[in-house]
Parts: structure tokens; sequence; C-alpha cells
């Protein structure tokens, strides 16, 4: 019988190897999903469906992990907050890189169906172009997916070539997700109070923030709108749809009305030949007063002369003015601040929401969405302004003065949070 090394402890050599084995990982925990409306783009190029990979692993751990820092975060400094993050989704630190403990798959992917993001129409534009514009029918999908709308092309035949396609409703897939036996319990927990957030607020593929991409997952609590407000959020909920596109197309229908709906965001039309009066919104005027154009009929006239209230909803805004001919300013485009940024995500979802039985309506200011009205936007160097003031006498001064946030709030996130609580 072979003896035992002179000086060896068995029972502590058996303990530091022990130490040194990784330790093991847990069982897949599995949640079967439904596509319940069009998936826009997700794949490798941006604004396109992968046919051979639709949902991808990837983009799903990356929206678990921005719910977790909507849901459990922010912690008392920044550095706290990079550290529990890295501990549990992994990242770059100081001295080397941690692997993520969360690990996540998809399979059994089953029932892609491609289909074309609008009936479209063409229309002639200017000597040699022409562009695509969703029917009136598709309006509502259309402002939700405005990217694939269509740009400008040399000819009718290369706009029919290049259709925007999405993936319809009713795909679906199983989604796993794997715990290192490392994670503590709070930690175990953090994801899968983000796995909930995501569920209910989150999706796949991009635009999820207007509803596409929307997911009905198996076997996760929705989140309550006590617990958003326990998060400094706001939940609202409309009257039950009776189905998940009704949901969702009033949802998304209600921020295009309040943006643009004739005798709510513009002025009702005066002749038949114009689909709509002039916005009462600032922005346009004081587009017009910055680029020094205007046609003799449209001469800037709103009050409000210095935020640009709508970046609040996210960036960038396009504003086309119809009567570029008449002396109208030409296309401009309002972005974020700064050389290196050409958008900015809204702080407002907009989706069906399911609450174990039922789709409703559904608007979420994220937690910390007050940050949004502090956003700086400009169309050009020096035309500068942030998108609501931070004094409160002021918003109390400006608010009534932009009609369709009269009498709805003092901020213009506020304001849309009562408006889609309207009969």
């Amino acid at each position: 019988m072979r003896q035992p090394t002179p000086g060896l402890d068995p029972a502590g050599a058996l303990s530091d190897w022990q130490q040194q084995v990784p330790a093991p990982k847990a069982d897949w925990t599995y949640h079967s999903c439904k596509l319940v409306t069009p998936l826009y783009g997700g794949g490798v190029r941006a604004g396109e469906v992968d046919e051979e990979m639709p949902i991808r692993a990837a983009g799903l751990r990356g929206q678990l992990r921005f719910w977790w820092r909507i849901a459990c975060g922010p912690f008392a400094s920044s550095e706290a907050m990079f550290q529990r993050e890295s501990a549990i989704w992994g990242g770059l630190g100081s001295s080397q890189p941690t692997a993520s403990k969360v690990a996540v798959r998809v399979d059994q992917v089953r029932g892609l169906q491609l289909g074309a993001a609008f009936t479209y129409q063409q229309h002639y534009n200017k000597p040699g172009q022409y562009m695509t514009s969703p029917k009136e029918a598709d309006w509502i999908e259309s402002y939700a997916v405005f990217p694939a709308r269509g740009e400008l092309a040399k000819d009718k035949q290369s706009i029919e070539e290049a259709p925007h396609r999405l993936a319809q409703p009713g795909l679906s897939f199983r989604f796993g997700v794997q715990l290192h036996a490392d994670l503590d319990a709070q930690q175990r927990q953090e994801v899968e109070t983000a796995l909930r957030w995501w569920a209910s607020f989150g999706g796949v593929g991009a635009r999820t923030r207007r509803g596409l991409g929307t997911l009905q997952v198996q076997g996760l609590a929705p989140v309550s709108a006590e617990e958003v407000r326990a998060r400094g959020g706001q939940l609202v909920l409309r009257a039950a749809a009776k189905s998940t596109e009704q949901a969702w197309k009033i949802s998304v229908g209600r921020l295009r009305d309040f943006r643009q709906k004739p005798d709510l965001g513009r002025n009702p039309s005066s002749k038949d030949k114009i689909p709509a009066g002039r916005s009462r919104w600032p922005e346009p005027d004081m587009l017009r007063r910055q680029t020094r154009r205007n046609a003799p009929e449209h001469p800037p006239e709103h009050p409000v002369q210095d935020v640009y209230p709508r970046a609040a909803f996210g960036l960038p805004i396009v504003f086309h003015f119809k009567d570029e001919n008449k002396g109208e300013p030409n296309q401009q485009l309002l972005v974020p601040e700064g050389d290196d940024r050409d958008r900015l995500a809204s702080q407002l979802i907009l989706r069906p929401y399911w609450d174990g039985q039922r789709w409703y309506p559904s608007a979420l200011l994220i937690p910390g969405w007050e940050q949004a009205l502090d956003v700086v936007a400009q169309c050009s160097p020096g035309t500068d302004y942030r998108a609501w003031p931070r004094d409160p006498a002021e918003r109390a001064r400006l608010a009534p003065q932009i009609k369709p946030m009269a009498g709805r709030g003092d901020d213009p996130l506020s304001a849309f949070m009562a408006y889609f609580q309207e009969a």
C-alpha cells in the first residue's frame, strides 16, 4: 500500500484542491417566449432581421444588463455601481476583465415570417428622386418605426426592390438563463428582477421603446405600477384592449396625437387640401427665427422661444417644412448637443402591457426619466437650448403657453402621461 507523502495533510490537500476547482454552475432555467408585435432589426446589419438568427442571445443579455441598471441601481457611487454590475454581468476592470456570471441561450426558434413594414405608396419628390411613405392605414406603425419609412431613391424601381421587412408576430423561441454558483442570494434576486422588468417593458430587436419586439414571456410575474413608482418611475395603463395589436396602436397613437393631432398638437386645418394647421409646439417657429426663413403666411408667432420641449421624448427629431419653395426653412434635424452624439434614447416606453390575464395600452417613464428634461439639443452650432428649464417658476410660466401641455403638467413628459390617461 502506497504511503502518504511525508508532511502532507490529506484532509488539507483535499480542501485546497476543492477550492481550486471552479464552482459548478446551476442548471438552466428556461422561459417560453412569443413575439406579439413586429420585430424590427436585431441582426448584424442595422434595421435588418437576420433570417438565420432572428433572436440573438447577446442582444438579450444586453437587455437584461440594461434593465438590471434600471431596476437595481444606482448605488451610492459610480464606483459601487460598477463593482456591483461587473460582479454579475462582467466587464473591463482596472486590472483585468471579468467574465459574466449570467449565461444565456436561445433555442427552439420557430415561426419566423417576414413582411413589409408598411404598405408603400410612392410619390414624386424632386427631379430624379422618389420617396416612400406609408399609406394612411399604416400611420401608427410608421410612427413607431420611422427609420423604415424609406429614403430618397433614384427611381421607383430602387424603392420597390428594397422594402423594409419586419418579423411578424407569432415567432416563438425558448430563452435559457444559467447563473453561476458564485452568485449570492441577493445577486440572484437581482437577476430575477432584471428578467421581470425586461419581460414587462423590454423586448427584442430595435425600437423596443416604441413597442416593437414585445414578447409574452412565460413564468415571470409582471412588474406592477407600485414597483415602478418605488424606483422613481411612472407606469400608467388605459383600459384593457381587445388584442395585443390594438393595445400597441393605442399606446403609440397617444404620443402621435399629443405631438401632431389637429386641434391638439396642431391647429385645425383651414383648407381641405392642407392635412393640418401649424404646430402648437415652439420648435418650428424657433427654427424659423434661427434660420431667418419663413413663408409670408407663416411668420414666427409662438410665444415660447428658448426651449425644445419635444427633445425630452428622444432625439433626433426631423422637421420638414412643407412650403420650402415659398421661403420656409429646408429640412432641419434636431440632435443632442456635441459633435459625437447623434441620438438620445427616449425615457418613455410605449407598448402593450401584460398583467398575466389581459393586454393593456401602457406608458412607462423609466426611473431616472427627469434627466431627459436637461438634455441640450441643437440644429446647428449656436442654436443650443435645453429641453425644459430647471426652475419650477419658469416651468409653471412656460407650460400654459404650449397648448398640448396646458393644464396637464409642468414638464412635457408629465403632461403626456396625464394626456395618456384621458378619455
